[in-house]
Order: C-alpha cells, then structure tokens, then sequence
C-alpha cells in the first residue's frame, strides 16, 4: 500500500487490531473515497486517504465499512479533517473529492 496520511502501524484502523508482516492476509488496504468514474478512488492513493482494515472492518461483516455507514462517515470525516489541516481549504477538498463530509 501507498503510504497512508491516517496510519503508520500495519493494523486495523478502527479496532486497532496489530498485523505483523508475515500474517496480513486479513488486512485489507481501503481507499477511503471509491468511486471509479468520478476519480475519488485515484485521488484517495493520490492524496493518502487510505487506512488499513481487518477483514471484519472492511467487507466481510455486518460491521464493515462497506455496510456501516457510521463506520464509512467516520472515515470519510477524519480525511477530511487531516486534508483541510494539512493540504488545502474545505473549497479544495469539495473540488477533489466532490462534497464535504463535515
């Protein structure tokens, strides 16, 4: 995974769940903003805003961000908030990534 604005450690970023680098087949890389037509997805690696999942935190629960919209918000609104601090203005995370979350 490209280097990720919201993480350093290889763990779940919700539960905090620590992964060692020869047991990360329940890791899932997460791009925080999909989309495939309108450019979110690109501009998530572009920009960082991805984090690590445990499999239960992404796709494969009830409880993963997929499913879970508090869960999808929750990450949706910390890039936000790390983007407007860090990189541009709330007008210029509108532009990239097409609304704000906050």
């Amino acid at each position: 995974m490209a280097k990720s604005v919201l993480q350093k450690n290889k763990e779940c970023y919700l539960c905090r769940k620590l992964f060692d680098e020869e047991n990360t087949r329940n890791l899932h890389e997460h791009h925080i903003f999909e989309g495939g037509t309108s450019g979110r997805r690109t501009n998530s690696e572009k920009y960082g805003m991805k984090v690590y999942l445990c499999a239960p935190h992404h796709n494969m629960s009830d409880e993963g961000e997929h499913f879970n919209s508090r869960a999808d918000r929750l990450l949706k609104q910390e890039a936000q908030r790390f983007f407007e601090a860090n990189i541009g203005t709330r007008k210029q995370f509108i532009e990239v990534f097409i609304k704000s979350y906050l």
